[in-house]
């Protein structure tokens, strides 16, 4: 089915040329009309303008101070100006925060989706988000869920809050115009976006049809990874992430709708403005964005294999130095060059789980099957790594193999210490690869030893069992 492009029916004139700042974990300041920001004090009797003041904490009062985020709001009217909550009806099925043996399944085997296809019905970001897996609990401020979004129409007359977790948005097809309480962005595919928790936001779709992967952390937020010996510089630079500038808009919305997910179920409450109202604002806890072609990757110059971590963009550290609640890696365009080794992501059994996806290309792992907008799901020691194609091809080369470039490809991982359950409508999904294992069945012996010719006479430390020779040095 054809979906015409969308205009934005909340903001038609959203502008393809934003100005944005730039940092990451900065203290920024901005303000849409000079002088709205108070000088020398946070909360002033009479702020400029006569605007409210509000503060929003990512983090507790105590957090130790290099890690406190919080930022100051000087809004219109404050955002506590709304009707009660009520749950929203119909229920939204497909979302989950708190995984349990009721709601989601422990699952070893290698799972891989095809991509999914686009709604036929009207359906906007919210109503188009799903659960894959995840583990933990948002009540208890530990855990991540990863989710899938597929919609053709913008969000119209509401706006979405995750009191939750941040979500880091990876869109694999269609941009993304993205109002917040901080200003706009706009995301295209190759991009990322993270919404830290709380914040209020719209999301349009100015191209109609989109997809796309979300990772949700739970009582911690992303942040970029130690670069340790790499030194200075590397990886995700923090100018290269860009963050908005102040914007508002001063109407009345009579029935303006805030959604709110609160423990994985949604929740909306009635107001007659839009949460869009902040003149001004400054602090460290924003919404961001980052173009995935600016990331500076290492690699081996010489021989072997790095290890993916080398590649990650960002963390949600855990209070155990090294390991992560979560880390946002990616395999961009790179060279390979390494010598007499095979170049292919090595055969794998890990303590982490790893969900995959792939924004566009190929995969050099994957020879077929893996496809821009599928993904796949290889949990807690679950074996995993090349298809036989490709271990094949990569043979065939030989250690002649000269320096190769991967080009035009952008696929991510999200890698995860705790060990997820799958939901019911992933495993049932008409998505789901049921044949995924056969790509590495045709994986044969390529055991050449001749020692003997009792092929299977047991070998050990060089020596046969019954003491006569084995292997010769």
């Amino acid at each position: 089915m054809d979906h015409p492009p969308a205009t934005s029916p909340n903001y038609p004139d959203f502008p393809a040329g934003l100005e944005y700042q730039s940092g990451f974990d900065n203290h920024f300041s901005s303000e849409a009309i000079a002088g709205a920001l108070p000088q020398g004090q946070n909360s002033p009797l009479i702020c400029p303008y006569g605007l409210y003041a509000e503060q929003i904490s990512g983090t507790s009062f105590t957090s130790p101070r290099n890690q406190n985020q919080r930022s100051w709001l000087y809004r219109i009217k404050p955002s506590v100006t709304h009707e009660p909550f009520e749950l929203r009806s119909p229920v939204h099925p497909k979302l989950v925060s708190d995984f349990n043996q009721s709601n989601s399944f422990a699952n070893p085997t290698q799972l891989r989706w095809k991509p999914v296809e686009i709604p036929d019905m009207p359906t906007d970001f919210i109503d188009g988000l799903y659960t894959i897996c995840g583990a933990g609990s948002s009540f208890l401020r530990k855990g991540y869920a990863i989710h899938m979004y597929a919609a053709n129409k913008s969000m119209d007359d509401c706006a979405f809050c995750n009191a939750d977790g941040d979500f880091l948005i990876v869109p694999q097809k269609g941009r993304l115009w993205i109002t917040t309480e901080c200003g706009r962005l706009q995301v295209i595919p190759g991009e990322i976006v993270v919404l830290p928790q709380g914040f209020r936001f719209v999301i349009d779709l100015p191209d109609g049809p989109s997809r796309g992967y979300v990772a949700e952390v739970f009582g911690t937020h992303f942040q970029l990874p130690d670069l340790g010996p790499i030194g200075a510089n590397g990886l995700a630079a923090s100018r290269d992430f860009l963050v908005p500038i102040a914007w508002y808009e001063d109407k009345s919305r009579p029935g303006y709708t805030i959604i709110q997910k609160f423990g994985g179920e949604l929740f909306i409450a009635k107001q007659d403005f839009s949460p869009f109202n902040v003149v001004a604002w400054h602090g460290n806890y924003v919404p961001c964005k980052y173009d995935l072609t600016k990331f500076c990757p290492y690699n081996t110059v010489l021989i072997d294999h790095s290890d993916p971590s080398i590649n990650t963009v960002l963390t949600a550290a855990t209070e155990k130095p090294g390991v992560a609640l979560l880390d946002f890696v990616i395999f961009p365009p790179r060279w390979l060059v390494a010598e007499h080794t095979f170049r292919p992501p090595y055969y794998h059994r890990n303590c982490m789980s790893e969900f995959m996806g792939l924004i566009y290309g190929g995969y050099e792992a994957k020879a077929d099957g893996f496809l821009p907008g599928g993904a796949s799901l290889h949990s807690c020691m679950t074996p995993h790594g090349p298809d036989t194609t490709t271990y094949e091809a990569t043979i065939a080369r030989g250690n002649e193999a000269g320096p190769c470039r991967i080009t035009n490809t952008m696929a991510f991982m999200f890698e995860s210490y705790l060990i997820p359950r799958v939901c019911p409508w992933a495993l049932e999904s008409p998505f789901l690869d049921h044949e995924y294992y056969q790509c590495w069945i045709g994986l044969k012996s390529h055991f050449t030893f001749e020692g003997s010719k009792d092929n299977n006479r047991d070998v050990q430390n060089g020596h046969n069992v019954d003491g006569t020779e084995g292997c010769s040095a």
